[in-house]
């Protein structure tokens, strides 16, 4: 299953590149972040989704939203609440429990705070939110691996970008996917070109996952 995770920076830039680069990748999941969460947000994930070949499977939580292709058949949703930080924006994560080919999984998608004791706040919920099935976990984590709360991530997940250290904004490493400890991760990659550069501040990560059923 090729699953890819973008934070499109709220559709502010080339959106006709980002639509190319995605279904250049064809994933079966996407994992947004900075998605359209305010004015007409449904209609505007609905069709960025649609612009994309996929459907929308879950949106409308703090700007995260989880794309999917149609030979994905959802199981199940939810939205988890992450703790709230004054002064900052709420955070959420969106858990779409779902199987593809007979064999069942679970994406998540996150975008966490801004500081540091907000992150190392949410990852423990976080954690404690996903399901008992084979998992992938994509979003930005707003700091590097050397960060308490990837560190706390890395420690009951698989970083599938361990031996890859291209950076995803700017010059550094901050949005990363994580993969239930065993599952095979193929092919795990960030994507830099000319339509990844103009899409938004950040590059797409992209991996192949070896699901069984």
């Amino acid at each position: 299953m090729k699953v890819l995770t973008w934070n499109v920076h709220g559709l502010r830039d080339d959106v006709d590149a980002l639509v190319r680069t995605v279904v250049g990748v064809a994933p079966q999941v996407a994992l947004i972040q900075e998605a359209p969460r305010v004015f007409r947000w449904r209609a505007r994930a609905a069709e960025l989704a649609r612009r994309c070949g996929l459907v929308v499977a879950q949106g409308g939580a703090s700007g995260n939203l989880v794309l999917v292709s149609l030979a994905v058949a959802i199981r199940d949703t939810a939205i988890v609440r992450l703790p709230f930080t004054r002064g900052q924006h709420p955070r959420a994560a969106v858990v779409v429990r779902a199987s593809l080919a007979g064999a069942d999984f679970a994406a998540v998608g996150v975008h966490l705070g801004l500081t540091e004791p907000e992150r190392v706040a949410h990852v423990p919920v976080l954690l404690n939110a996903l399901p008992d099935e084979p998992t992938i976990l994509g979003g930005d984590i707003n700091e590097t691996d050397g960060g308490p709360a990837w560190k706390a991530l890395a420690t009951h997940l698989a970083d599938a970008g361990t031996d890859d250290p291209s950076p995803t904004f700017r010059t550094r490493r901050i949005d990363g996917l994580f993969v239930t400890p065993g599952l095979p991760v193929r092919d795990y990659r960030v994507l830099d070109m000319p339509d990844t550069r103009v899409a938004s501040d950040h590059r797409p990560v992209v991996a192949d996952v070896q699901l069984t059923r």
